[in-house]
């Protein structure tokens, strides 16, 4: 008999029609489809909260599902709710801030499903420290691409895409000062926001993807550098729901998938999914990112050796699709 699962997660990135499509659809919904189960979605978004508990409720009893999966993003879903589910189904929740949202958000539901996915090897423990011990480590991933990644004509030496802030702002002009050509996309940046396709072939045409952090950054040239910096690392001594340090993100993923070579940040837990050195390039600092940048602009055979690799794993391993079979060989179903 085919398993049915019943998803409720955001339509729109954070909730917000103008911010575009949120990637559930095609992570969530389409993935378990493609993996053979029957799924029903309820967007958060589109129900004000006491209807949308309700339809929750209703639906599960009609619908009755092998699983629920939860994505929540705020605090949309009663507590009374879930445990009303949590005592008749299956039920799990993806919590992908925990770097930074553990204690504001995550411990208060956590108890509430009967499991929880986190993408923080180091939030393990802390779950079983408040009592839940089904937790399930995942990670974020890519959707697939069957993009040539070899011979490529390359459009760019170097490019990023994301929201544009200070930091960012900072690093992408001090290498610009530097001599090294940096092409930007995403908002606030001169060539706007890129669709999924846009983007793809934008990973595949950079000789560098650049992956940067945009957590509260303490380097005092960065603060000194714009006042707004300031704000921020003050805010982030005084409430614990800041993003004081970097995380692993879809970008890590979607960069090789997409046909791309990748220098990041380095993030506790990066090394494993990816061989530093082999697969993926790690900086500590603009210094470090500055000389690697400068090497592998000149050192071509490196750079392609350690992209074919990145780009073969990660389309074998680091799909969404590949994402939610893992969890799913994690849960005990009835």
């Amino acid at each position: 008999m085919i398993k049915k699962i019943l998803i409720v997660a955001l339509k729109y990135s954070y909730g917000r029609k103008d911010f575009g499509p949120s990637i559930n659809k095609g992570a969530i919904e389409d993935s378990f489809n493609d993996l053979g189960f029957l799924t029903k979605t309820i967007w958060i978004d589109e129900y004000k909260n006491d209807f949308l508990n309700k339809l929750i409720l209703d639906e599960s009893e009609q619908f009755q599902p092998d699983l629920i999966f939860f994505k929540l993003f705020k605090y949309e879903i009663y507590s009374n709710t879930l445990l009303k589910l949590k005592r008749n189904f299956i039920t799990v929740n993806w919590f992908g801030d925990d770097p930074w949202r553990f204690y504001s958000f995550a411990k208060y539901y956590a108890k509430k499903f009967t499991y929880v996915i986190t993408t923080d090897k180091y939030s393990i423990d802390l779950y079983k420290g408040i009592g839940q011990s089904k937790v399930i480590r995942s990670q974020h991933g890519s959707f697939p691409s069957n993009n040539s990644f070899k011979e490529v004509n390359y459009k760019y030496n170097v490019s990023f895409i994301g929201t544009k802030s200070s930091y960012r702002d900072w690093f992408i002009n001090k290498l610009r000062s530097k001599g090294i050509s940096c092409t930007c996309f995403g908002k606030g940046w001169e060539n706007g926001i890129v669709n999924y396709k846009e983007m793809e072939n934008i990973f595949r045409d950079s000789k560098i993807n650049l992956n940067i952090d945009n957590s509260v950054n303490y380097d005092l040239r960065v603060n000194f550098n714009h006042p707004k910096n300031l704000v921020e690392v003050l805010k982030s001594l005084i409430f614990k729901n800041r993003k004081i340090h970097s995380q692993i993100k879809a970008r890590n993923f979607e960069i090789p998938v997409y046909g791309g070579f990748q220098l990041t940040d380095y993030v506790p837990g990066i090394e494993d999914y990816f061989r530093i050195g082999e697969e993926i390039l790690c900086y500590k600092d603009f210094e470090d990112a500055l000389s690697l940048i400068q090497y592998f602009l000149l050192h071509n055979k490196e750079r392609e050796k350690i992209k074919r690799n990145s780009v073969i794993k990660a389309r074998k391993l680091h799909t969404y699709k590949s994402r939610m079979s893992e969890i799913l060989e994690s849960i005990t179903f009835n």
